[in-house]
C-alpha cells in the first residue's frame, strides 16, 4: 500500500508538475474574504496562503510576478475573454490540477491589482466592489462571468484629477489610487441620488431649467454604481469630465435651494404670476409699468442653468417686487375709497333718490360704506382689494336698480293718487318745480338732467295745463 501511494504521488507530480505554482486547497469563502479587506495591509496569511501581498517601501501591493498569476495571464493573453467555467476547468486540468476555489481567489487577487476586467451581464468591472464580490462568490456564480486582461489603466495625470475631483465633491481627501477612487465614488454617489431625487420635480413646480439634466445626470450616477465605478477614474479624470460638472452643478443648485434660495424664486414667480394677470390700468396698470423691467430681468434670469449664482441679485429683486407691491395696495386702498364716495355721490343723483325716505337713504349710503375693505399691505392685499372692485361695482348697480324701482313704484302710486284727486276736484292744471345746474360738465349729470325732465313729464301728463318752474342752481367758482 505504501509503495503504491509512494508511486502514485510520484506520476501525479510527473501529470500536474505545474501544482506548486498553487499548491494550496483554498476555503470556499477565501476569495469574497480576500476582496472584502479593503486595506490590503491588514491582509492575513489566513486570507492570503499563497502570500500575493508583499509591502514595498510601506505600500502593499499583489505580487504580479507570481507565478500562479503570471499563468493565468498568460491563457488571458492568448484567449482574450474567457469564462469563468473555462477557467475552472483549464486550471483544475492537468498540468495544474489547482482547486477551483483556490483559482477563484487568485482571480481576485489579479482583479485588485488592476491586471484584469470582468465583464459582468454585459458591464465591465475592473475595480474592486459589490459586483466584484457577487462574481466571485462561489464557482457557480463565477462560471458564467467572463475574465479578460485590461487593455489600459488610467495614467497617473487622470487618477491625479479624478481623486482631486472627488476630493472637491466630497470633502474629504482621496487617494489617486484606482482602487481608492472607485470606493470613494461608489460612497459618495448614492448620496447624491438620495439628495437630487426630488431636484427635478422641485425645479418644474418652481419654474426653473434643469429637470431632465437632474434626471440624466441620476441615470448616469446609476449606470455608474452598476459597475461599482470601475470607470470612475476615467470618467471623473479626464481633461474635461462631463460627469463632474454636472455633479458640481447640481450639488451647487440643491445647496443653493436649500440656503433660501427656493422660498426667494417661489416668492418671485408668484408676484411676476400675480402682475402679469392684472389689469393694465388703473392702480394695477402702474404697477406694472414700474416693475416691468424687473420681471424682464428676472425672467430672463431664472431660464439660465446658472440662475443658483443669482441668488443675491433674485434676493434684491424679491424685496423691490414686495415694496413696489405694497406701496400699490395702499394706493389701491385709498382709490377704493374715493370709488366708493365716488358711487355715492351718484346714487345721490338719482333722479329716483329723492323718493327714499332718509333712513332708506342713510341706509343705502351705509351699505356702500362697508363695502370698503382694508387689505394687507402687500401683493396679497391688492388682489383682495382688486377683486372687492368688483363686488362694489355690482353692488353700485343693484342698488341704482333697486332705487329707480322703488322710486317708479312710488311715482305711479302717487300719480294715481293724484289723479284721483284731480278727478275728483276737476283741477286742471297741474304745476312742478325743477332744480338744474347752471353747466352740464358730464354725460352722467346730462342723463340725470333728461330723466327728472321725463319724470316731470310724466307726473303732468294728466292735466290739460301745466306749469314747470325751473331754477338754476350756482355753483361756487
Amino acid at each position: 500500500m505504501k509503495a503504491s501511494q509512494t508511486f502514485l504521488a510520484a506520476v501525479a507530480s510527473q501529470v500536474f508538475d505545474r501544482y506548486s505554482e498553487a499548491p494550496v486547497r483554498a476555503e470556499t469563502t477565501l476569495a469574497e474574504k480576500f476582496l472584502r479587506t479593503g486595506n490590503l495591509k491588514a491582509v492575513t496569511s489566513t486570507v492570503d496562503p499563497l502570500s500575493l501581498v508583499q509591502i514595498q517601501g510601506g505600500v502593499p501591493r499583489i505580487r504580479t510576478d507570481h507565478k500562479a498569476l503570471v499563468s493565468i495571464r498568460d491563457l488571458l493573453d492568448k484567449q482574450g475573454t474567457v469564462e469563468g467555467r473555462r477557467l475552472l476547468d483549464y486550471f483544475n486540468d492537468a498540468p495544474f490540477g489547482w482547486s477551483q476555489d483556490t483559482l477563484r481567489y487568485l482571480v481576485a487577487a489579479l482583479l485588485v491589482a488592476g491586471e484584469i476586467k470582468l465583464k459582468v451581464s454585459g458591464r465591465e468591472v475592473s475595480v474592486n466592489g459589490q459586483q466584484a464580490v457577487d462574481a466571485l462568490r462561489t464557482n457557480n456564480a463565477f462560471k458564467v462571468i467572463g475574465v479578460a486582461l485590461r487593455d489600459v489603466r488610467p495614467p497617473p495625470p487622470v487618477l491625479a484629477r479624478a481623486a482631486e475631483r472627488l476630493t472637491d465633491l466630497t470633502g474629504d481627501m482621496v487617494i489617486p489610487l484606482e482602487d481608492e477612487i472607485s470606493k470613494a465614488t461608489v460612497k459618495y454617489l448614492p448620496q447624491c441620488q438620495h439628495r437630487l431625487g426630488p431636484l427635478p420635480e422641485k425645479l418644474v413646480n418652481l419654474g426653473l431649467p434643469g429637470a431632465e439634466d437632474i434626471r440624466s445626470l441620476n441615470q448616469d450616477i446609476a449606470d455608474v454604481l452598476l459597475t461599482d465605478a470601475s470607470d470612475a477614474p476615467q470618467r471623473l479624470g479626464a481633461e474635461q469630465s462631463d460627469l463632474y460638472d454636472r455633479l458640481k452643478w447640481a450639488g451647487q443648485i440643491e445647496v443653493a435651494l436649500k440656503q433660501g434660495l427656493e422660498g426667494t424664486v417661489r416668492e418671485i414667480q408668484r408676484h411676476r404670476q400675480d402682475i402679469e394677470a392684472m389689469p393694465r390700468s388703473g392702480v394695477p396698470g402702474r404697477l406694472y409699468q414700474n416693475v416691468e423691467e424687473e420681471l424682464q430681468v428676472v425672467s430672463d434670469r431664472l431660464s439660465q442653468y446658472d440662475f443658483g449664482k443669482h441668488a443675491a441679485d433674485l434676493n434684491t429683486t424679491l424685496t423691490t417686487l414686495q415694496a413696489r407691491s405694497r406701496d400699490a395696495a395702499v394706493e389701491m386702498e385709498a382709490a377704493q375709497k374715493d370709488t366708493v364716495r365716488e358711487a355715492q355721490q351718484d346714487l345721490q343723483r338719482l333722479p329716483d333718490w329723492s323718493e327714499l325716505t332718509q333712513e332708506e337713504q342713510s341706509q343705502t349710503l351705509g351699505q356702500l360704506d362697508q363695502l370698503v375693505i382694508q387689505g394687507t399691505p402687500d401683493l396679497q392685499g391688492l388682489k383682495q382689494l382688486l377683486g372687492q372692485e368688483y363686488v362694489i361695482a355690482s353692488r353700485v348697480s343693484e342698488l341704482k336698480k333697486h332705487i329707480e324701482q322703488l322710486g317708479r313704484q312710488r311715482r305711479l302710486q302717487r300719480l294715481k293718487d293724484e289723479k284721483a284727486q284731480v278727478e275728483q276736484t276737476g283741477q286742471t292744471k297741474g304745476s312742478r318745480s325743477l332744480s338744474i345746474p347752471a353747466a352740464v360738465t358730464s354725460s352722467g349729470q346730462l342723463e340725470s338732467l333728461i330723466q327728472q325732465l321725463q319724470k316731470v313729464k310724466e307726473e303732468l301728463a294728466m292735466y290739460r295745463e301745466i306749469e314747470v318752474t325751473i331754477r338754476i342752481e350756482h355753483g361756487e367758482h
